[in-house]
């Protein structure tokens, strides 16, 4: 039995944390590092190298600080975010504070005082807006000082919680501001894989805390005890301890009297605490950490009722002075969380159920803890007063975020058939409560929960008696399982027999709308026609400007797709065929589309009607048009903090018409960009087989066997992804005719058809044209039959399919002619290498048919083109030709010479692969446009939004250069440019 009382101490020296000090030191310096993640078990000393740190910092820094709390997952969302900005509220004073912020800010919604400062009225704030509010604070307030912002705890972090901490990683850029967020790698759970997409980031730093050495546990024994230990001792503590810095402090006190269990050793400092003292310990181990102040006094049971105040005091007096509690802003916290569980797990069962039970009732009772309905929920459950936890829950769903509202309607829905009165108590139905399961279930992307839920709600309805009830639930359901990519079902259409045609809601418009767009997709072109102009009729007689401006996207989407009239073989688009009338038909309903969100003044919307249009004028081989459509879309994503849900598709249309265009510089620069972006997997997938198909037909091979065979680990095998995995296929088949593998080539369209999905391709003619033309130019080959024969029943919705229609005539008929209709083509879609391609296959043909002038003027454009793109094997096929035939290709100096340089295109494959122009001090083309707009004194957020890329790249972009030029500074860097005519 352990008898002697002591305090657990605290060493003064920080022993063995001298690396890490030094790195969170250059962190702070380092313009590129804007987070760093602090991974360590406990005990290792985390809190403490992070206060070391503080200590250090110059004095003008404002230092803001968050704990998540240890019931986190259970209690309020955005917990240590609301304990930095209450810190910043009083850092600034809510007049400064407000300065910052737009005139009526959604931030009002979480600090009263500023809502009474801007008059804001209380609102379900949009959940971008309240983060885009707090990065620009942040940001802000980082132009004047360095700010430091602390998130301690993050193993603990609720779900909105961690969806702030990503949405600052992934944009932070102004300003002297470093976070940094320390968590337990072993309690991670949820946070494991966000850690893991955030170490991705190059402006992310990690520091991973070991164990003390025997040599430091010596060292921390030595500052504890005031003199130098014995090697016995050394030993027996550093094995006993395990080079746990908490567990060293707490041996050391007393080496003689170790217990045989960590927990009896943490135990071990509340002997000789006095009774008030160890009552309020266990209080405050049942509230959990942090413990408010006024919670505590209000709880807790002492004798003397007249002097229980000052008994109190006392008793935390004592509690702060043996080192078991520290003080915070607004209370306290255990000095670390082992202390806090083994007080708790010692406590008798009986005990810690009275205790939750009379917080429970304080939070449930007194005016001063009104608010607080997640923590009742907690204590009520713990207390096994369930239908009070049940009321809680459902208090705390109403007001919380998507994700944390998740959670509370789990706890409802799993408490429902325990309380055998829960429809009266909440005044609601199971089915309300599976509604509304269903929806944050879709807001929190949890889309098998939302399917459970939405399905199990319909087995409860009578859809007699509430068919628009049932209607909901199953275009709901229709959404969710659209988006695993298993298509909707039959869902979408029980759910228009079960809407009334008269009078025609919205809710029918929402319906059909959504039915117009799976019908296209699925190649329903009538059903998705009619479902769309019904939609927009009854969302026009509603006057809901954002139901129409997706349903006009809807039907230029459905327009688009809509195959064309037979042309008479004539390979470019005649006037007056279906085909140009749709293109004036798209165009008037992405206007209308444009205007109608606009008038919405919801950016979400517009982000949707622009993603829709880039990706039609990209099919429709408009590129130039669509390139400007993207960079609209990129600036409203940036003006309003959501690049990185908005970005990725418009990156992938961007690169795919910087491809098609032959601007490969651009192209590669933008996909060298979105490597520092966070991105899914499918965008990731279709950026790299633009950059393998730059690649290859720059004669790279190694580098497009690379791109196609990581597109393919991403990609996957499911459906949804079927485009990409058809242009997948086609990639792996070109690379393998550069090679000379025939046989490897022919697998490619033959894997094709082995997926057993004829009918999907004859869907998506659009998809599908490149395969065939793959498969025509294998030749003959029975394993490819079937897919050259798909030919004959493949529509064509755009000049770009008429253009690939074009060369598979001209690849099955070997005639100079049609490689001439196909050259036609692509030179009317502006796509030069497609036509350098046909006009050096129609120069071959001429020269076999004996036509040397022929030959000679599409081989010289032919040869011209690919040279300017740095198309080597291209470039090479024709100088053989040139050879074989007697025709000079020396007119503007030579093939070879431009091959190697002289590119029409100013240098194109230099910049391409990333080299630099001499003089240029190493700096790529993208970096001497970075420098140019810094010397123009843009910060990183007007780089991002100038060049459409992301915050946090541009920031990459400028540390590069600064290193390149070897200055420290924008100004220097600004400086350097001007004095080298690095800006032209």
């Amino acid at each position: 039995m352990i008898s002697v009382v002591v305090n657990l101490p605290v060493s003064s020296a920080l022993i063995g944390r001298g690396g890490e000090l030094s790195a969170l030191l250059d962190a702070m310096r380092d313009p590129d590092t804007r987070t760093v993640l602090i991974a360590g078990e406990a005990g290792l000393g985390k809190s403490r190298l992070v206060g070391e740190f503080t200590r250090r910092l110059d004095r003008g820094t404002t230092v803001l600080s968050g704990r998540c709390p240890e019931f986190g997952t259970d209690g309020m969302a955005f917990a240590p975010f609301l304990a930095v900005l209450r810190g910043l509220l009083r850092e600034l004073g809510v007049a400064e504070l407000a300065a910052l912020l737009p005139r009526h800010p959604a931030l009002a919604n979480w600090l009263p005082q500023l809502a009474v400062h801007t008059g804001a009225a209380a609102s379900e704030p949009d959940r971008i807006r309240l983060f885009g509010e707090i990065l620009t604070v942040l940001e802000q307030l980082a132009m004047t000082r360095p700010v430091l912002l602390i998130l301690e705890d993050l193993h603990w972090a609720d779900d909105a919680s961690r969806e702030l901490l990503t949405f600052l990683v992934a944009n932070l850029a102004d300003g002297e501001l470093l976070l940094i967020g320390t968590y337990r790698p072993a309690d991670a759970g949820a946070l494991r894989g966000l850690i893991t997409e955030l170490r991705r980031n190059p402006g992310v730093r990690t520091l991973d805390l070991h164990p003390l050495t025997r040599y430091e546990v010596g060292r921390q024994l030595a500052a504890l005890l005031g003199r130098e230990p014995e090697t016995a001792l050394i030993t027996k503590i550093f094995d006993r301890s395990g080079g746990n810095p908490l567990f060293v402090e707490a041996l050391g006190q007393a080496p003689d009297q170790i217990p045989a269990d960590l927990t009896d050793l943490l135990l071990s400092f509340q002997i000789g605490l006095t009774p008030p003292a160890r009552t309020v310990l266990r209080l405050a181990a049942v509230i959990g950490s942090p413990i408010r102040h006024d919670l505590l006094a209000e709880a807790v049971d002492l004798p003397g009722e007249d002097e229980q105040p000052e008994v109190l005091h006392r008793a935390l007096r004592e509690l702060v002075d043996r080192g078991l509690l520290l003080t915070t802003d607004s209370g306290y916290e255990f000095r670390h969380a082992l202390i806090r569980q083994a007080t708790y797990d010692d406590m008798l069962p009986t005990e810690r159920i009275q205790l939750h039970a009379r917080l429970a009732n304080i939070l449930r009772d007194s005016p001063s803890q009104q608010g607080r309905a997640a923590e009742l929920a907690h204590h009520s459950a713990a207390a096994g007063d369930l239908p009070q936890a049940l009321t809680a829950s459902w208090s705390a769903a109403s007001t919380a975020a998507a994700p944390e509202r998740l959670r509370q309607l789990e706890r409802v829905l799993d408490l429902w058939d325990r309380v055998p009165t829960a429809d009266r108590l909440l005044h609601t139905t199971k089915v309300a409560v599976l509604e509304q399961l269903t929806d944050s279930a879709t807001a929190s992307g949890a889309i098998e929960r939302g399917i459970a839920s939405a399905g199990a709600a319909l087995a409860l309805i009578d859809s007699t008696a509430d068919p628009e009830r049932a209607a909901r639930l199953h275009r709901r359901r229709a959404a969710l399982l659209g988006a695993t990519g298993a298509g909707p079902g039959d869902d979408l259409t029980r759910a228009l027999t079960l809407l009334p045609t008269e009078p025609p809601t919205l809710e029918r418009a929402e319906t059909l709308a959504q039915l117009a767009l799976t019908s296209v997709f699925s190649g329903n072109i009538d059903t998705a026609t009619e479902a769309a102009t019904t939609a927009l009729a009854i969302a026009e007689h509603h006057k809901d400007p954002q139901l129409i401006a997706r349903t006009h996207a809807y039907l230029g989407l459905v327009a688009s797709a809509r195959p064309a009239t037979e042309p008479s073989g004539v390979a470019a688009l005649p006037e007056g065929t279906v085909t140009a009338q749709a293109r004036e038909i798209v165009l008037r309903h992405f206007e209308a589309a444009q205007l109608a969100a606009g008038r919405a003044g919801d950016p979400r919307v517009l982000l949707d009607v622009v993603t829709w249009e880039s990706a039609v004028l990209h099919a429709a081989g408009e590129y130039r048009a669509a390139i400007s459509v993207v960079q609209q879309g990129l600036r409203v994503a940036h003006e309003s903090f959501r690049f990185t849900e908005a970005a990725p598709i418009l990156l992938v249309k961007w690169v795919q018409a910087l491809t098609a265009l032959g601007r490969w510089p651009e192209a590669r620069a933008v996909v060298d960009d979105a490597q520092f972006e966070q991105l899914p997997q499918l965008s990731r997938a279709a950026l790299l087989l633009s950059y393998g198909r730059i690649a290859l037909a720059q004669g790279d091979t190694d580098s497009a066997r690379a791109q196609a065979a990581r597109a393919e680990e991403l990609l996957g095998h499911g459906t949804w992804a079927l485009a990409y995995r058809l242009q997948c296929h086609v990639l792996h088949g070109e690379i393998a005719l550069a090679l000379g593998d025939r046989a490897s080539a022919v697998r490619a369209p033959a894997e094709v058809w082995s997926l057993g999905q004829a009918a999907m391709l004859t869907a998506h003619p659009h998809d599908s044209w490149p395969v065939v033309v793959l498969a025509a130019r294998i030749g003959q080959d029975p394993e490819v039959e079937e897919i050259v024969a798909l030919a004959d029943s493949l529509s064509y919705t755009s000049p770009v399919d008429l253009a690939y229609r074009a060369v598979f005539s001209a690849w099955r008929s070997g005639g100079a002619a049609d490689w001439e209709v196909a050259a036609t083509a692509w030179r009317a879609l502006e796509q030069p290498y497609e036509l350098a391609e046909s006009l050096v296959a129609a120069a071959e043909c001429h020269a076999g048919e004996g036509d040397r002038e022929a030959c000679g003027i599409a081989l010289r454009e032919g040869a011209e083109l690919a040279a300017g793109l740095g198309a080597e094997p291209l470039v090479g096929s024709a100088a053989r030709l040139a050879e074989r035939a007697r025709i000079s290709l020396d007119g503007s100096g030579g093939v070879e010479h431009k091959a190697r340089g002289g590119s029409t295109s100013g240098g194109a494959e230099l910049k391409a692969r990333g080299g630099s122009a001499s003089g240029s001090f190493g700096l790529t083309a993208r970096e001497v446009e970075v420098l140019r707009l810094v010397a123009e004194g843009l910060s990183n957020r007007g780089l991002a939004g100038e060049l459409f890329i992301s915050a946090n790249t541009a920031g990459v972009h400028v540390s590069r250069i600064l290193t390149k030029l070897g200055v420290a500074s924008r100004t220097e860097a600004a400086a350097f440019a001007h004095e080298h005519g690095l800006l032209g």
